[in-house]
Parts: structure tokens; C-alpha cells; sequence
């Protein structure tokens, strides 16, 4: 089940080319061996209000959310997230230099007595050989 969730400033749109930063991302997260590829959904919000530092509008941000499950260890949390901040971090500064934006990245566990979701892209990618 995991999710990222992209939250970004609304100037960030304008900025960067958004599809390929979530294919960035996503791809990053599918060679995370701690993630199931068939519960990998990776996604974008723009806040449509914002207000940063001075509110002079000439800042951003980013701010990426991985909600997974409870059961990997704190170690692995670690690598993988930091394996996460770096691709989005190359990215923008791939496409934008030394921008004035705040990028952060951040694991949140979903307890699972609090979960509840039916999943059945996992199946389908079974009948069509595709690896989960």
C-alpha cells in the first residue's frame, strides 16, 4: 500500500515539468525493495493557497509523504527514505539549479488495526505477467 503523496506551492507547476517528477519519484520508490510494486501509487496536490517565509510568492515547496504499512525496521525506513529525498532533490536540481525552494520528504506508518483497503492491481499484474 504505498502511497507518496506530492503536496506542492501552486509556483512549483510553472516551475517543473510535474509528470516527470512524479515518474521520477515513482520510479525511485519501485526499486525500493521494501515496497510492493503493485501497491505503489504516487501522486501530486497542489495547495491552491499558500503563504511561505515572507509571502513575497517568490519561494516554494515540496513536500512528499510515503504512507506505508507498519513492519519494516527503522534502518530500512532510513535508507529508503533517504534513498527518496535524494531522487526528488537530483530532480529539481536537475531541472531548476539552486532554487529557492523547501523540499522535505517524510515515512508515515498506517497502523494496521486502522486500515482497511482492497487491492486488486496486484492480480491483474499476475495475469499479465508482470511482476507485484
Amino acid at each position: 500500500m504505498p502511497h507518496q503523496i506530492v503536496e506542492v506551492s501552486p509556483n512549483i507547476e510553472k516551475m517543473l515539468d510535474m509528470e516527470g517528477l512524479v515518474q521520477a519519484l515513482h520510479q525511485c520508490a519501485a526499486k525500493q525493495e521494501a515496497l510492493a510494486l503493485g501497491g505503489i501509487r504516487t501522486r501530486v496536490y497542489t495547495a491552491s493557497h499558500t503563504m511561505v517565509a515572507d509571502e513575497s510568492g517568490d519561494f516554494g515547496f515540496i513536500a512528499v509523504y510515503l504512507r506505508i504499512a507498519e513492519g519494516r525496521s527503522m534502518e530500512v525506513r532510513k535508507q529508503m527514505g533517504q534513498e527518496l529525498m535524494d531522487c526528488l532533490c537530483d530532480y529539481v536540481d536537475e531541472q531548476l539549479g539552486n532554487a529557492p525552494l523547501a523540499l522535505s520528504y517524510e515515512i508515515q506508518e498506517i497502523e494496521a488495526d486502522m486500515r482497511w483497503n482492497r487491492n486488486k492491481v496486484p492480480e491483474f499484474m499476475r495475469e499479465r505477467g508482470s511482476s507485484s
